[in-house]
């Protein structure tokens, strides 16, 4: 599937997931019950939420400033250009992803996320789908941290935040009650996975990855690539 419509159907899915989610009015003990880290449940459901926010925001700051389709380049910002998924996760990872801000936007998506989160993600992925609609395949997009990335390798980011999240979610909401199941499509399972071993490959660890993914070994306890 293309990256785009791989996007649209993983972003469709986690709407799903929390379309299935009994409403903060409805059950407001599940959203505040313990999720992922310091999250509660909507602070982790407005994190995933910014897998589809962040994705209007760039790409809108690039339809403002205007791009070069001819050069893919974006001519609004100077920052250090990447060319793949795997080189701004590592490089995002690096240098432009602070643990604390990162919960406190957590928690302030999760606050945004009002009385009604079903409609607050469904309006997000269709801004998300709408802004993309007017930016060419290729397009460098200015993303976290100044830097600039082709908005399909983007979008390979997203899907994995919204893939790896969307399970943190259903699991989250079944431990304090309420059983839903996260159903990304198979290929979002698929792209998600290679992305995150590629990273891990990158950094020198393909070796202890090949080793777990066949039996050979055993990844260290909390062993993240990220």
């Amino acid at each position: 599937m293309e990256t785009r419509a791989l996007f649209a159907a993983t972003a469709q899915s986690f709407v799903d997931l929390v379309t299935a989610l009994p409403s903060p009015v409805a059950d407001p003990a599940l959203w505040s019950s313990p999720a992922l880290g310091v999250w509660d449940l909507r602070a982790l459901v407005g994190h995933t939420n910014r897998a589809l926010v962040t994705v209007s925001t760039y790409a809108a700051t690039t339809i403002e400033h205007g791009a070069d389709p001819s050069t893919s380049t974006s001519t609004s910002t100077s920052g250090a250009v990447l060319d793949d998924a795997a080189e701004y996760l590592q490089a995002a990872t690096r240098t432009a992803t602070d643990p604390d801000e990162v919960a406190a936007r957590g928690v302030a998506a999760g606050a945004a996320l009002g009385t009604d989160p079903e409609a607050a993600v469904t309006a997000a992925r269709d801004q998300a789908l709408a802004v993309l609609a007017a930016v060419p395949s290729g397009t460098r997009i200015p993303v976290v941290g100044g830097l600039l990335l082709p908005v399909e390798e983007y979008l390979r980011t997203r899907i994995v935040e919204l893939v790896v999240h969307g399970g943190d979610v259903a699991r989250a909401a079944t431990a304090a009650g309420a059983p839903v199941s996260a159903s990304p499509p198979a290929e979002a399972v698929v792209a998600a996975t290679l992305l995150l071993a590629e990273v891990g490959a990158r950094r020198g660890d393909g070796a202890l990855l090949l080793a777990a993914l066949t039996g050979r070994g055993s990844l260290p306890p909390g062993y993240s690539v990220l």
